[in-house]
């Protein structure tokens, strides 16, 4: 019995240094963020939406006019199914033209929750042109949500059935996870409507928009998309001779300006632009010029918007305008917001605006926060009051 107590002692004491020397604590065998599950596919989208965008009836549609950018109607002078289609003729470079599209709410504009069918559904369309052959459809899809949201995806030639838009119909078909929802923090869970910007010009019929299932099935490419250059590696040529991939816009004579390519003068190459405009001549709400230089892509400059900025070369036609030049360059975004600065001489090489070449470099950093720099659509230049002058040589450029 002793020898058992001495035992039961010995064990007491070791537990009680064990207990004052060890700490003993939770282990967590995993630490991870679970992946939020895709949403199940629905058997088909009319279980989840209104799939029927347009279809005959204009009710949900907005846009339907004529204006300084767009002839847009109800026709039935060609239909793809049913009796009629929308005809659209429109040309982003006119004058007094900011923007050219329609808007269609759908459903009589009830919220719409896309979230279960963006994995799987596409925004699916038929479209011919009104004459000719077209090589590109220079539509920016857009859903905006009701709190103003929206998510972009430009109709590339990847989405066409053939390799041109022509006289026959033709399907189109743009996956919804191909929409950038990120840029402008779009809530798929309460869509509004369809917006179809338009960009460039063109002439069209467009019918049956709907939403369907789409899988992307491996095929071989008829046409390969073009992989575009860093839209933010400098330095990035605008304008040479010509506008960079021919997107450039507001080259028009009217009563108000007269903007043109000219061989008279040149800071380099063969030509520059010439540009003459005047306010007072009549109705001049909008005298401008720009240009895109990603092919009418969104561009997100924040990353470099400290340390790049607008360069171009500039020229007075005479003496009489020297220290009057009324004229503003900057961007603007694509909900048509433009962040631009009034040219002062400071932002010139020699101090002064002559009638010798003279460098003006404008750097991002000076552009107010007016517009949305993640979501840059062109460089814009606005003609105020009465001027002529010069410019070549348009690039963007590293500080």
């Amino acid at each position: 019995m002793r020898n058992l107590n001495g035992f039961l002692f010995f064990l007491m004491g070791m537990a009680a240094l064990v207990s004052s020397c060890v700490e003993f604590k939770p282990v967590v065998l995993y630490t991870g963020m679970e992946a939020e599950p895709l949403a199940v596919k629905p058997a088909y989208v009319g279980l989840v939406v209104e799939p029927e965008i347009f279809r005959e009836s204009a009710r949900d549609v907005w846009g339907l006019e004529k204006n300084a950018c767009q002839t847009a109607s109800l026709t039935t002078e060609a239909a793809y199914s049913g009796s009629s289609s929308i005809a659209i003729t429109w040309n982003r470079g006119a004058e007094n033209c900011t923007w050219a599209g329609i808007g269609i709410g759908w459903d009589a504009y009830a919220g719409k929750d896309l979230s279960e069918i963006m994995a799987y559904g596409a925004v699916e369309f038929y479209v011919r042109s009104q004459q000719g052959r077209m090589f590109s459809l220079p539509f920016v899809l857009t859903l905006e949500d009701y709190s103003g949201g929206l998510g972009f995806c430009y109709t590339s030639n990847s989405y066409f059935e053939r390799a041109a838009i022509d006289e026959t119909w033709q399907k189109v078909v743009v996956p919804l996870r191909d929409f950038d929802i990120r840029i402008e923090n779009l809530d798929v869970t309460n869509i509004k409507q369809l917006q179809i910007e338009l960009q460039q010009s063109g002439s069209v019929f467009l019918d049956d928009i709907k939403l369907i299932l789409h899988e992307t099935t491996p095929q071989e490419p008829w046409m390969v998309e073009e992989k575009l250059p860093d839209p933010t590696a400098m330095p990035i040529q605008i304008f040479e001779d010509d506008f960079i991939n021919d997107n450039g816009w507001g080259l028009i004579t009217d009563r108000c300006m007269d903007v043109r390519y000219t061989t008279a003068e040149k800071s380099e190459g063969v030509r520059s632009i010439h540009a003459k405009w005047d306010q007072t001549a009549g109705d001049c709400s909008l005298m401008a010029f720009g240009a895109s230089w990603n092919k009418w892509r969104p561009v997100d400059i924040r990353p470099i918007r400290k340390t790049a900025g607008l360069q171009f070369d500039l020229k007075m036609v005479s003496t009489d305008g020297i220290g009057k030049l009324s004229m503003k360059a900057g961007l603007e975004d694509y909900d048509r917001k433009k962040s631009t600065v009034t040219l002062q001489s400071t932002y010139t090489a020699d101090g002064a605006y002559t009638t010798t070449w003279t460098r003006v470099t404008i750097p991002f950093a000076d552009l107010p926060n007016e517009i949305n720099f993640g979501n840059v659509k062109q460089i814009w230049f606005g003609l105020d009051g009465v001027g002529e002058v010069y410019i070549d040589n348009i690039r963007l450029v590293e500080l």
